[in-house]
């Protein structure tokens, strides 16, 4: 690990002290250190990191794997992961694994046992700060000092798409974390301010990290290797490209009638998209069927991490109309390797993409139609926009990412 974290020498002195009375407690010396900037002694810290998203949870699971590999530029701490240990992407990462999960009856009575004021055991207690890209439940039974990841409140502004339990669920579990967090992250500017506005949370509490997307995406892959996975997932020489779930805020039902007045005007592209058969799926198949698009639109299912920058490379445009979006990470994974992109022109996604997109009105078909073709049919505008996103992303890195992480842990001290 590259870098050192940076303390004042007071705050060095009170780091010192707290741990050398932990020390003393426990009997034990730990592993790993930082380095203080004062120079005089060096002091042990153990960062748990709760990986509970897995493959099946879309880009909340995208956003874990980017903190977990962005903590590979941080110094002075052992990391230890609290997720599945049979994940080939945690075990890939080379850190200790600790098998935990939470099912919904755990999480149901670590939440009744808070608001009961019972404490139940700590299962991070070897842990000094703890790390949670996606909220963990028994966090509201440590001693740990933590940060949590809020991704959004889409329930607020779409309460259509969750059940009055789930609402109800969401606004316990946020309101609870909230109040025992020592920082809560949020990716961009918008999501703060939500946190802010709907739970009172002090802003002296939040921060606004980004993270940026996954490390294999910084270089680029060879063109024999793209050709491969064009072979293999028979994909067309020109497509759109839209990976996402089959929520029903991706909004795959108006893009599929906004591509139809696409195809008209332009025969021979394409719509490829990704995702479990699952939610809205049959809902999205019916339509594509009813359009009678079933040549023109191909589904690749659940697609494997080493394949993603090929098909991006690969897509003529990525094309994002959801309708709610904290940050968008295949935006950025477009961004990365130089694909125009065309964007829902809704909350945090502006913030996001700056000049380096085209935006639309995510609820108009004619709207994502117009914005589509202005990419496809103009080859110079595609050619800006893929640069601008690539130049954007320059300014994100796993080495960036990892300096603002090293500063957010300091602040969990």
């Amino acid at each position: 690990m590259n870098g050192a974290a940076v303390l004042t020498a007071g705050a060095a002195d009170a780091v010192r002290a707290r741990y050398a009375m932990r020390r003393q407690r426990t009997g034990s010396a730990n592993r790993g250190h930082i380095q203080l900037s004062d120079g005089v002694g060096e002091v042990t810290i153990k960062l748990g990191v709760l990986a509970l998203a897995g493959p099946d949870n879309g880009g909340t699971y995208q956003y874990t794997l980017s903190v977990l590999q962005s903590l590979r530029h941080t110094s002075g701490v052992e990391i230890t992961i609290y997720g599945d240990p049979k994940n080939p992407d945690f075990a890939e990462l080379g850190y200790p694994i600790c098998s935990f999960a939470e099912s919904r009856a755990q999480q149901l009575a670590a939440l009744v046992a808070h608001r009961m004021h019972i404490r139940l055991a700590d299962p991070f207690a070897s842990q000094d700060i703890l790390l949670a890209p996606i909220y963990s439940l028994a966090l509201l039974h440590t001693s740990k000092p933590f940060a949590y990841t809020l991704h959004d409140l889409q329930e607020i502004y779409y309460p259509e798409n969750f059940s009055w339990w789930q609402r109800a669920w969401r606004y316990q579990v946020h309101s609870q974390l909230l109040g025992r967090a020592r920082r809560v992250i949020c990716e961009s500017r918008h999501v703060k301010a939500d946190v802010i506005r709907y739970f009172g949370l002090p802003e002296e509490r939040t921060v606004v990290m980004t993270a940026p997307p996954l490390q294999q995406f910084v270089a680029d892959v060879p063109d024999d290797w793209s050709q491969a996975v064009r072979i293999r997932l028979q994909l067309p020489e020109k497509f759109l490209f839209y990976p996402a779930q089959f929520w029903p805020h991706k909004n795959h039902l108006r893009l599929i009638e906004a591509f139809r007045g696409v195809a008209a005007e332009v025969p021979d592209l394409k719509l490829v998209l990704t995702g479990k058969k699952r939610d809205e799926y049959e809902a999205v198949v019916t339509t594509i069927n009813r359009f009678g698009l079933g040549e023109q639109v191909l589904h690749l299912g659940y697609v494997e991490q080493d394949d993603l920058q090929a098909i991006y490379r690969l897509a003529t445009a990525l094309v994002m109309p959801s309708l709610f979006e904290s940050v968008s990470i295949p935006i950025y994974e477009a961004f990365q390797v130089g694909t125009p992109v065309a964007a829902s022109g809704i909350l945090a996604i502006p913030e996001q993409v700056g000049d380096a997109a085209l935006l639309f009105d995510p609820t108009s078909v004619a709207s994502i139609k117009e914005t589509v073709l202005k990419i496809i049919t103009d080859p110079e505008a595609a050619r800006l926009l893929g640069k601008r996103g690539r130049d954007r992303m320059m300014m994100m890195t796993p080495a960036r990412y990892g300096a603002q992480l090293q500063n957010l842990l300091r602040e969990l001290l």
